[in-house]
């Protein structure tokens, strides 16, 4: 079997923000302990320095009046404290430790060759003892000799040997409050994070810290458009049963009518002649409502598949044929004339009003959409009535088909419904009248595939006027000059 890797451990926030706390607070320890120790070591060493200098100015008076100096020293009782006595010439007269006789020439000495100079003179040194140091403190006689004072002095090691207890159990209870103080700053640190209602990231703002705004406004915009996305998919998924629903009745009906005919015939229920050619003209109506109703779908079906492509112009172009100058008042005309007899057939007049108008795009999209809304002005229209249809160019040169009826009108309420697939304002007149519900949608996405703006103005029972307005169209010049 393949060995499988271990997972990693998760990081924790808490446990990062605790360690770093409890680290700053043990380095702070360690740091104020050192410092400690080198301040206390300083403080002693200059406390040393200024003691053994008094004593060698007490000790230099005291000498000065003095018969006989060696016996004078010899009689001083300085407890840890080493006396030298040193000649002009820097020979060693006497020495409280050492044997001078094995005590080389000392003129080279730094507090003694400062002394002889100037009167005075200190230093120190490093002791052959580890960590220690010693003191120096030499003063000049009036007969010229020296007389020096040295006292050892305890180094960093040895003083912070002499306080690594204390400060063993001062860095314990430091070590217990930090690790206190670690915990609870790091809960009160993670808290505002864990209490973030990310469902509802604006509620939070009272409790979040101001650099966590940003990443809420971010997430709240996240969510709005997730939000607005939930609501695009159930609104298709809703128009996809609808439309699913009524492509199987709309499909139905003529499907049901046509087999009831046949069965009729086949049957040889049919007898005379005069019922056979009915009943085919009825199988006839119902066969090219049947292929208007197909062809409607698959029109809507290549604009939707263009609409979703990455390139909806090539897929439009491979499906309908590709961008072509299509001259308006001529395919108004060629509408018009088409749609003459179902107008004559409703009672209803048509009439054009062109004007010079040409647009770039697919012929048989744009004859979709200007066969649409003259067929729809003429079947929602009143008996007498009448259709106007205008192209032309406006005011800022954009051309436009604009068709206007007499007809039932749209209730506002419903102005917004009326280009959804199968959606009839008068559903019982719309079967009386034909049509597949599909016109108004068509025209909607063929449209938008051209970039054209739909306008629509109606009042209930004087008519409605739909104006569909194209972009400007760009001088061949100037685009090739771009």
């Amino acid at each position: 079997m393949p060995r499988t890797k271990p997972p990693k451990s998760q990081r924790s926030l808490s446990q990062r923000v605790f360690w770093t706390v409890f680290a700053v607070a043990l380095a702070t320890i360690a740091v104020f302990s050192l410092a400690g120790t080198i301040y206390l070591q300083s403080y002693l060493a200059e406390s040393t320095r200024e003691a053994l200098a008094d004593e060698a100015t007490v000790t230099a008076a005291a000498l000065n009046d003095a018969t006989d100096d060696t016996a004078l020293l010899a009689k001083l009782g300085l407890d840890d404290t080493r006396i030298t006595l040193v000649a002009a010439d820097g020979s060693v007269l006497y020495d409280s430790v050492e044997d001078v006789s094995r005590l080389t020439n000392h003129s080279q000495r730094p507090e003694i060759s400062q002394a002889m100079n100037e009167g005075k003179g200190s230093s120190e040194r490093a002791s052959s003892t580890l960590g220690e140091a010693m003191i120096y403190e030499a003063v000049r006689l009036n007969d010229g000799t020296v007389v020096r004072l040295s006292k050892e002095q305890a180094g960093l090691l040895s003083v912070f040997g002499t306080l690594v207890g204390p400060m063993a159990a001062l860095a314990a209870i430091a070590a217990v409050v930090a690790l206190i103080t670690a915990r609870r700053e790091a809960r009160a640190i993670i808290a505002p994070l864990t209490l973030v209602d990310l469902d509802h990231p604006r509620r939070s703002d009272d409790i979040a810290y101001v650099e966590m705004r940003p990443m809420l406004e971010r997430i709240e915009k996240q969510r709005q458009e997730l939000k607005r996305q939930m609501a695009v998919l159930a609104d298709n998924d809703r128009m996809r049963r609808e439309f699913t629903a009524n492509v199987t009745h709309e499909l139905k009906t003529p499907l049901t009518t046509i087999s009831g005919y046949a069965e009729l015939i086949a049957e040889g229920m049919v007898y005379s002649e005069e019922d056979q050619r009915e009943f085919a003209g009825r199988i006839h109506h119902e066969a090219g409502r049947l292929t208007s109703l197909v062809n409607d779908i698959l029109t809507l079906s290549n604009l939707d598949e263009s609409e979703h492509a990455e390139d909806g112009v090539k897929a439009m172009g491979d499906v309908l044929g590709a961008h072509e100058s299509i001259d308006l008042p001529h395919l108004v005309e060629t509408v018009t004339q088409r749609l003459e007899s179902v107008a004559e057939d409703n009672e209803v007049k048509l009439m054009i009003c062109i004007e010079p108008a040409t647009v770039c795009g697919v012929p048989r999209l744009i004859d979709e959409l200007v066969y649409n809304l003259v067929s729809n002005a003429i079947r929602y229209n009143k008996p007498s009535g009448s259709v106007v249809i205008a192209c032309g160019q406006n005011d800022e040169g954009a051309p436009y088909v604009s068709v206007r009826d007499t007809g039932l009108g749209i209730a506002p309420e419903e102005r917004d419904k009326i280009f959804e697939r199968f959606y009839r304002v008068d559903k019982s007149r719309s079967k009386a009248r034909g049509g597949t519900g599909l016109g108004l949608a068509i025209v909607k996405h063929a449209a938008l595939y051209h970039g054209a703006h739909i306008d629509l103005e109606s009042e209930l029972n004087h008519g409605t006027a739909i104006t569909v307005t194209f972009p400007v169209p760009q001088d061949p010049e100037t685009t090739e000059g771009e």
